[in-house]
């Protein structure tokens, strides 16, 4: 029971781990010195003017992570930055591989050691009175040994960032708006879309469902309060839909599976320095 609950609440935090910290979605790395982090989100470092690293605490021990984001020289106005990331998912689901309560995989499954890797491009500038975000990278997912193809967790968000490591590599764009509404209250709005090329497709599938192959479209939206450079909240809605084994499903997180109800996300964030 313990097993599930963690696991549960590391799903929850899954659908608001994207929520963002300040500026975490765009080119823009922390200045040096100065760190920020939220009740779900991973904590932030600026390591020096050009580089910050980012992991998420709350999951480190069960999915191993780290993360890079290095700002590069303007390009045509925009601020460019680099993400690189890096996990490791074997703990988590080595954690799930039972049956019964808290058991979402088949344990006479093996579960190999896997490595994913995910590089992004990112670039940033104001714009028509908002700040713009674009990002496009590719994602990669090695398996040090032979990997089931049942080996995975059909529910939205984990289905089709665990596939990867079943077809190797993907593919993911998207965009970021940011608009201060008025005094301390801004809103932001997302929309991200990730493929698997030739996933799920057979030898007669051509065009262009041979080259997405399995896809998922995710989508949020967040009004901020900022009160401080110290502490903020946000409240808001994430929106997934996706291509499944059993077909296509769309879903608002957060989700309460066993009420069947839609519950607005609330996260807390803090920033400050270290001296």
């Amino acid at each position: 029971m313990k097993k599930k609950a963690t696991f549960i609440f590391l799903l929850f935090s899954i659908s608001l781990g994207n929520v963002q910290n300040w500026k975490s979605h765009s080119a823009f790395v922390l200045p040096n010195k100065r760190y920020e982090v939220g009740l779900f989100q991973p904590f932030r470092y600026g390591y020096s003017e050009s580089l910050e690293y980012s992991t998420y605490p709350l999951w480190f021990f069960v999915m191993p992570n780290l993360a890079l984001k290095k700002s590069h020289d303007k390009i045509f106005g925009y601020n460019i930055a680099s993400k690189w990331s890096l996990y490791y998912p074997s703990p988590i689901l080595n954690m799930v591989s039972k049956k019964g309560i808290g058991g979402f995989i088949d344990p006479t499954l093996k579960v190999p050691p896997m490595l994913g890797f995910s590089l992004s491009l990112i670039m940033s500038r104001p714009m028509l009175g908002m700040n713009i975000s674009l990002n496009t990278g590719v994602d990669a997912g090695i398996s040090f040994d032979d990997l089931d193809h049942r080996v995975n967790i059909e529910l939205p968000l984990l289905y089709h960032r665990l596939s990867v490591f079943h077809n190797n590599y993907g593919f993911h764009t998207g965009f970021d708006l940011e608009k201060n509404i008025i005094g301390k209250i801004s809103t932001l709005v997302d929309l991200d879309f990730s493929i698997l090329p030739g996933l799920g497709t057979g030898e007669s599938d051509l065009g262009s469902s041979k080259l997405i192959g399995k896809y998922s479209l995710e989508h949020k939206a967040l009004l901020i309060f900022t009160r401080s450079e110290t502490f903020r909240i946000l409240t808001g809605y994430k929106f997934v839909h996706g291509e499944y084994p059993f077909g296509t499903e769309s879903r608002i997180l957060p989700f309460l599976f066993l009420a069947d109800i839609w519950v607005p996300m609330i996260e807390f964030q803090w920033g400050g320095s270290f001296k």
